[in-house]
């Protein structure tokens, strides 16, 4: 497309070079000659070569002279000339399960054979991308890109591996708007999967696709298949002495295994169990501890099935253990493993050591420290040992050896004792305190806490959150009358638990990294209320010691893939290695306070109060592989058949300006006239005659 066409006709001229080339002669050459007189005269004839000559001087007028009848006919570039996509393109994301379960047998390689049967028949005019799917994560291992540009797909594809996390199937769909993009075409979403049924979520509503969205599932489990894992490893409730271990199986034919107990990497037992099939799997009791190593232990069957696969649970107990007090790192593994040795093996931390409270207090001889120590040394369960100590004198040992601290008056605490202790509830620890009689405002432990002036008023409980595990009666608080109180104004985070008729709080809970803090914001002291001689007030400490020591417990083990709050602050600081003794985070982000292990195995923290052991396992759920059901799979994919497909209105393509390519053949000319220029004085240069 030209603006003058009619121009072009100057395209003629370039036979003017031509023509001027081809009769230039070059100037004759006179040599000098002894004598002509002994020549006869005659007449000469002579003849001009007609030739082309200097070609790149040629060239060069030739091509200055097609740039300038360009320039002035005005070429036009429009986007006519830029193909348009294809209005039917789709996208195909191909999302890959690479869960623990995929490890199975060969269902990772027919998963990559999958993928790569689907790329090989993709249409030319498509696009496509490669998803990973594990954990609570989406990842994007290949961006969308054109059917012709597959070989980066497939080199991608080729580099995935399984990881060991758990899949969420409603996980995964509820989030296919984020990782799809947007705006997109028509999505053919390949799920190339062995479709395990605990990948299943609660609520089937989760499976809900994007709109324009197909999915397709590409079953790569080939059947049902059998599994022999542990299921979980942990003290016997009333026999501290003894570890039971749960082994799960779902498998078809009669199996032998060792189950092989390691306590600090060192093997302290082995016991051999027969798993009967499947369909009549027993579960069991192991017999008394000290079996030599190969003896059976008896049955007694118990199956338990479930739908599609059946599974059974079998339990072994190891006695006589006498561990020493402190941490220890328990390993069961099965011998031999199976083809998901993953979860042949379980971890766990136990602690085996006489639990102990502190009491902090301003007095080891007030009312408040013979009123907790009572209530603390009648506890049953847990039984604690009490150990006192005064406020300003708190040496600088570790405070990790404490279950339970309980802080009678926290402002008679020093800045240094404040910080101690904020370390140690932030790696897990637990703290009971209350409020002292003293109107000191420099209060370094609960400095969030805002506190105001005291009021003589009598009062009772007006709100109780019975709900919790501390305060199942509820009605025994309203009995408890006080007769002074404080203002008190909680921090955002906290979370008030006891609150008085006109609204104070008086029981807060707060949680600070791996532990929690309950704060009683009333001494007590008779002055205050009667609640220290109310026999509401020992089922309290017991049910708050109770509650508080157990959430310190619930931080010693954890799940490949879930987020563990690790206690370490920016003020203690500290380290963390993983199973193989590497460090996970750098120096600089050594103090934070969320680790997601991507291991399993026994993860060491280090921080201020000392070293802790992390026992990370894989989900139990992913070694059930049982398959989801025809008719849930069929009612998953009838989920967008209900739904009409929406039209997309085809739209014209919005008006593009012609852009003209005048100037930058103008800018062409010019540069080939320089070049002209120089050639012709080369070429062309007067030849001057040789002088007689």
């Amino acid at each position: 497309m030209f603006l003058a066409p009619a121009l072009l006709l100057g395209l003629l001229a370039i036979g003017l070079p031509l023509w001027l080339h081809r009769v230039a002669r070059a100037n004759p050459t006179q040599h000098q000659f002894a004598s002509l007189m002994l020549l006869e005269a005659s007449e000469t004839q002579r003849t001009a070569k007609r030739t082309l000559r200097y070609w790149l001087l040629l060239i060069t007028r030739i091509l200055l002279l097609i740039a300038l009848v360009l320039a002035f006919a005005g070429p036009l570039l429009t986007a006519r000339i830029v193909p348009q996509p294809d209005a039917n393109a789709q996208l195909h994301a191909i999302l890959l399960d690479s869960s623990l379960s995929m490890q199975h047998g060969k269902r990772w390689q027919r998963a990559l054979d999958e993928a790569e049967s689907v790329i090989a028949d993709l249409p030319s005019s498509d696009r496509v991308m490669l998803l990973s799917g594990s954990g609570r994560r989406i990842q994007v291992v290949s961006p969308s890109t054109t059917a012709g540009n597959v070989g980066a797909v497939r080199a991608a594809l080729q580099n995935l591996k399984p990881g060991i996390e758990r899949l969420d199937y409603g996980f995964a769909m509820s989030t296919a708007n984020s990782w799809l993009g947007s705006p997109r075409p028509q999505v053919v979403l390949h799920l190339i999967s062995d479709l395990q049924r605990s990948a299943a979520p609660l609520r089937f509503a989760d499976l809900q696709l994007p709109a324009q969205t197909q999915l397709v599932m590409h079953d790569v489990s080939d059947g049902p298949a059998g599994n022999i894992y542990i299921a979980n490893a942990a003290m016997e409730p009333l026999d501290t002495h003894s570890l039971q271990a749960t082994l799960g199986s779902s498998v078809t034919e009669p199996q032998q295994r060792n189950v092989i107990l390691r306590v600090d990497d060192k093997e302290v037992s082995r016991k051999s169990v027969t798993l009967a099939a499947a369909a009549a799997q027993p579960e069991i009791v192991a017999g008394e501890g000290g079996n030599a190593p190969g003896t059976e232990l008896s049955l007694h069957p118990t199956s338990q099935p479930t739908h599609g696969n059946s599974t059974s649970f079998t339990k072994v107990t190891f006695s006589d253990l006498n561990l020493s007090a402190g941490a220890h790192r328990i390993e069961v593994l099965l011998d031999p493993s199976d083809e998901l040795p993953q979860d042949d093996r379980f971890f766990a931390v136990i602690e085996q050591a006489n639990p102990a409270a502190l009491l902090i207090s301003r007095d080891t001889e007030s009312d408040d420290t013979a009123y907790f120590g009572a209530a603390i040394g009648a506890l049953s369960a847990p039984r604690l040992t009490v150990e006192q100590r005064v406020a300003n004198s708190m040496d600088s040992g570790g405070l990790g050896k404490y279950s339970l601290i309980v802080v009678s008056d926290p402002s008679a605490l020093s800045n240094a004792a404040a910080r101690r202790i904020l370390s140690y509830v932030a790696a897990g620890g637990a703290v009971l305190a209350t409020l002292g009689d003293a109107e000191d405002k420099n209060d370094h432990l609960l400095g969030d806490l805002h506190s105001g002036e005291v009021k003589n008023r009598t009062g009772k409980v007006g709100d109780v959150a019975s709900t919790h595990p501390v305060l199942r009666e509820a009605t025994d608080w309203n009995r408890v009358r006080f007769f002074r109180q404080r203002t008190i104004q909680p921090a955002a985070e906290d979370k008030t638990l006891i609150a008085l008729d006109d609204g104070t709080p008086l029981l807060i809970e707060r949680t600070l990294g791996a532990g929690r803090m309950l704060i009683l914001t009333v001494p007590v002291d008779r002055r205050w209320s009667d609640l220290a001689i109310h026999p509401l007030f020992v089922q309290f400490i017991g049910a708050a010691a109770s509650y508080l020591t157990q959430a310190e417990a619930t931080g010693t083990n954890a799940l490949v893939g879930a987020t563990v709050t690790t206690g370490l602050t920016a003020g203690g600081g500290g380290q963390i290695f993983d199973p193989q003794g590497r460090r996970v985070l750098g120096l600089a982000q050594s103090t934070t306070d969320r680790l997601i292990p991507d291991q399993a195995g026994f993860y060491e923290i280090r921080g201020s109060e000392g070293a802790r052991w992390l026992a990370v396992n894989v989900d139990a759920r992913e070694s059930d592989l049982a398959t989801l059901p025809p008719d849930f799979v069929g009612r998953w994919q009838a989920l967008r058949a209900q739904e009409p497909t929406p039209t997309v209105a085809s739209t014209p393509a919005p008006a593009v300006k012609p852009e003209s390519l005048g100037p930058w053949l103008l800018w062409l000319a010019a540069i080939l006239l320089i070049a002209e220029t120089l050639l012709a004085n080369r070429h062309l240069a007067i030849r001057r005659e040789v002088p007689k």
